[in-house]
């Protein structure tokens, strides 16, 4: 790769420009100043080399020498205001650097808190799908009730035909709740019933019994009387 040396004396690849690659405004403009400066001193050195090689500089008299002293002032008075501006342009962009660093730093800081948000929020998201991944897989007891099938369901009630499969479901566990819980009020019905006919058979037992008894006590009442109506 071809090298060039700038007015800087920076070496950088040939058709490479400093300058042309600088975006912001105010450090482009200290660039191209500083450039001016650089090229102005160059140009006073250039003068100054000149100016003392020529042989005619003493051979005239002092109107040569006070000429070439114009010019040199001239030169160095114009090096000197573009020194202060440069100098100024320097010291703004210093001001304006630091305050971009800062606002870099304060930028990089909400950066910093957004990834780590965004790294809680995958973390949360992973977890969440797996808990969802094992609600989804769970042996859930439902799944093991012994309800009707599906298509009995909705043949006997075709308003559930179109729903969800986890409104169907729902259906379905609340038609079987409501068949058991039939069945059972059909069931304690029948428990009373039963309590009730057991009560009744034992008081008839008990009846019974105390008619046992009686007929004994009246057959031993009447021994007496067959013992008379046998004498006769």
């Amino acid at each position: 790769m071809t090298m060039e040396i700038d007015s800087n004396g920076v070496k950088h690849p040939q058709g490479l420009h400093i300058g042309e690659q600088i975006e912001i405004a105010q450090i482009k403009r200290l660039y191209e100043e500083n450039e001016k400066l650089m090229e102005m001193a160059k140009s006073l050195t250039q003068h100054r080399s000149v100016s003392y090689k020529n042989p005619n500089a003493t051979i005239q008299g002092g109107k040569e020498i006070k000429a070439v002293s114009h010019e040199d002032i001239r030169k160095q008075k114009a090096i000197r205001a573009q020194l202060i501006l440069t100098k100024a342009l320097f010291r703004k962009s210093t001001m304006s650097v630091r305050d971009e660093k800062v606002k870099t730093a304060e930028a990089r800081n909400v950066n910093d808190a957004l990834i780590l948000q965004l790294h809680n929020l995958r973390y949360e998201e992973q977890s969440l799908s797996a808990e969802i991944s094992a609600a989804t897989n769970y042996d859930h007891e439902y799944m093991k009730l012994p309800l009707i099938s599906v298509e009995s369901f909705v043949e006997q009630f075709p308003e559930h035909e179109n729903e969800p499969e986890e409104e169907l479901m729902s259906a379905r566990i609340d038609h079987e709740y409501q068949a058991r819980k039939k069945l059972e009020d059909q069931r304690q019905e029948k428990l009373t019933q039963k309590q009730r006919l057991i009560a009744e058979v034992k008081k008839g037992k008990d009846d019974l019994t105390k008619l046992d008894s009686m007929l004994e006590n009246f057959i031993e009442a009447a021994d007496p009387i067959k013992k008379v109506l046998a004498v006769d």
